[in-house]
């Protein structure tokens, strides 16, 4: 959604998808502590500190992370060369395109030389099954794999691969994990995120994300992952038990679902903003249809559903 006047939008966004569990209190002391110290004053140094603290949250060596200002920096660093099975994350250079196997789930198979994809998949929820992975990589094929939601999804993560391989690059973002987006933070892992470093520009981590980040506890951001996952994973749960209405729900693995509606996805946003929410239009995607639309599992997505299956009934009713 827009910002209005220089300030955020007051309409309950399901568009955007961030973690349900909102912002972490100690992620948020630490705002305000680097506030407090006005470290905004001064550059960053080399970010050693960074990635010092993203190498034991996630158990690699320190030469093997990049760090960038989002996930989408580190993305639009890499080559254009690239197969995109969809549908699938926009900004992904794309060379050419395949399309999944859609049924009540996606299915996502890897084609071609080099391939990139997101994990679990934006915007249908699906994951990249580790049986498909393995072979790919051993058959000395690129393979890059954006885990943005990987850390707070009930889904495996590829972190134990990329020693082994070093055709393997995965794309991470704490924007996405701690749910904030106004702090852009994004990273690699993998042997070539040297590589991507020297093609990004200097200074490109502003000073309060990298003081809080290069700051956090680390025992305090697993177990907040920890519960994390729990809190998607049971939300999935419930949104599964959800069907029919007008409303065909796409099994997910990810803080977010995809759905088909038995109206345009541009209607349904035209009744629903009326009411004060807004979801992602989706038929602008490779693969999908003018009544996809992809919702997050923040808090109130219960209600969403409800005003959502009201809406197509009483717009069944007029027709």
């Amino acid at each position: 959604m827009k910002w209005e006047k220089g300030r955020p939008s007051s309409i309950r966004d399901f568009s955007v998808n961030l973690n349900p569990l909102g912002v972490p209190r100690f992620l948020e002391e630490l705002v305000e502590d680097a506030v407090r110290n006005r470290v905004y004053s001064f550059y960053p140094d080399e970010y050693r500190q960074l990635k010092r603290v993203i190498s034991d949250l996630y158990d690699v060596d320190e030469e093997m992370i990049g760090v960038f200002n989002g996930a989408s920096e580190a993305i639009s660093l890499l080559d254009h060369d690239f197969f995109v099975p969809e549908p699938n994350y926009q900004e992904y250079p794309r060379g050419s395109v395949y399309l999944a196997h859609e049924d009540y789930e996606f299915r996502f198979t890897l084609q071609g030389q080099k391939v990139i994809t997101s994990h679990p998949n934006n915007p249908t929820g699906a994951s990249l099954p580790r049986e498909e992975v393995i072979p790919f990589l051993q058959e000395g094929k690129t393979l890059v794999i954006d885990q943005s939601f990987a850390d707070i999804s009930p889904v495996d993560s590829f972190v134990d691969l990329v020693k082994e391989f070093p055709n393997l690059l995965l794309i991470s973002s704490f924007t996405k994990t701690f749910s904030v987006p106004g702090l852009r933070i994004g990273f690699t892992i993998g042997s070539k995120s040297s590589l991507l470093e020297r093609r990004a520009p200097p200074w490109r981590i502003n000073a309060i994300a990298y003081y809080v980040f290069s700051n956090m506890d680390l025992k305090e951001a697993r177990s907040f992952l920890v519960r994390s996952r729990e809190e998607v994973r049971r939300s999935l749960e419930e949104v599964e038990r959800i069907q029919g209405h007008g409303l065909k729900i796409y099994r997910s693995h990810a803080p977010y679902v995809l759905a088909e509606a038995t109206v345009t996805a541009e209607l349904l946003n035209k009744e629903l903003l009326r009411r004060g929410y807004y979801v992602r239009d989706c038929s602008n995607f490779v693969g999908l249809r003018q009544n996809h639309v992809r919702f997050s599992l923040r808090p109130g997505y219960s209600d969403l559903l409800s005003t959502i299956q009201e809406i197509i009934e009483n717009l069944s009713y007029i027709s």
